[in-house]
């Protein structure tokens, strides 16, 4: 199960798999852009527990997958998580989304 609220506070079961579509207002990514998502443990740590780059130039969303066992290390809890686009060629940075909640609710099944 997934669930985004209106403040873009996510909540997973823990061990799921799903693709989060991020759509982009008013911007088409270029070849040069790179979408990174990134979880850390809590708002004042540094300390990034999981990160993702996705590309898809030409597009104005991304996918972002996450797929069996990428998230197995990270146990039921609260974090927060934000969202950047960083061009390569500008070394412009743009956040999207910050210290929003990322929420892994703990289930019963593992699938090994």
């Amino acid at each position: 199960m997934i669930s985004i609220d209106s403040n873009f506070n996510i909540e997973a079961s823990q061990y799921d798999t799903y693709t989060i579509r991020f759509k982009l207002k008013n911007y088409v990514l270029t070849a040069d852009d790179k979408f990174h998502f990134s979880i850390k443990a809590t708002s004042n740590s540094s300390d990034v527990v999981f990160s993702k780059d996705v590309y898809n130039a030409g597009q104005s969303y991304v996918d972002l997958a996450i797929a069996l066992g990428e998230l197995d290390t990270l146990p039921p809890d609260t974090y927060v998580y934000d969202v950047t686009i960083i061009n390569k060629s500008t070394k412009k940075i743009t956040t999207l989304i910050w210290s929003a909640y990322y929420m892994i609710k703990g289930v019963a099944h593992n699938v090994d």
